[in-house]
Formats: C-alpha cells, sequence, structure tokens
C-alpha cells in the first residue's frame, strides 16, 4: 500500500496537506478486519487523527473486530489495553471475557 510510504515521508519532508490527504484516505479505509493495524499505524507517525478514528471503530465494532486476523495477533497488553475501556460497544461485559475466535 503506497500511503505506508507516502505519510512518512510526508511527514519527514513536512507535507500537511500530504499527511492530511493520506490520513484521510486511510479514515474512510477504516473497518472491523484493518482498524487494528491503522491505529498500530497511525501510532508509530503520530498521526493524532487517524489514530483516534481507529480507537474509535476499535470500540464501537469490537465484537467484529475480535474476529479479525489483526485481533489474534496483538500482544497481551494490547488486548488488555482494548477491553479495559469503559466505553467498549458490548451488549454485556461478559461477553468480553468470554471472547470466541
Amino acid at each position: 500500500m503506497i500511503f505506508k510510504i507516502l505519510l512518512p515521508a510526508a511527514k519527514i519532508l513536512q507535507l500537511d496537506f500530504v499527511s492530511a490527504a493520506c490520513s484521510e484516505f486511510l479514515q474512510k479505509q477504516l473497518d472491523a478486519s484493518n482498524c487494528l493495524g491503522i491505529r498500530a499505524f497511525a501510532d508509530i507517525h503520530n498521526c493524532t487523527e487517524l489514530l483516534s478514528s481507529s480507537e474509535a471503530l476499535i470500540k464501537k465494532q469490537f465484537l467484529e473486530v475480535v474476529k479479525s486476523d489483526e485481533f489474534l495477533s496483538l500482544s497481551s497488553e494490547d488486548v488488555v489495553k482494548i477491553i479495559s475501556c469503559n466505553d467498549l460497544a458490548v451488549p454485556y461485559e461478559e461477553k468480553v471475557s468470554k471472547l470466541q475466535y
């Protein structure tokens, strides 16, 4: 994906309009299957809006996110951080404690 190369280069060259365009494009691509990877990418490259959008989607679609391959590759610390959020969109807390892959 070209944006994985273009966005860091734009950050280094301080091309804010290119960074913003890349971030906006990635926000439009966010879904339950890729939000964890995009969140990690946004965190590494200090894209605060993209990071916030990713985290919001993770919370909103948590029960779908846990079914993704990206979720299975998370560290235990990352899983704890996510499930510790008070505003996860789950019908009841037992759903979180009984995650099924």
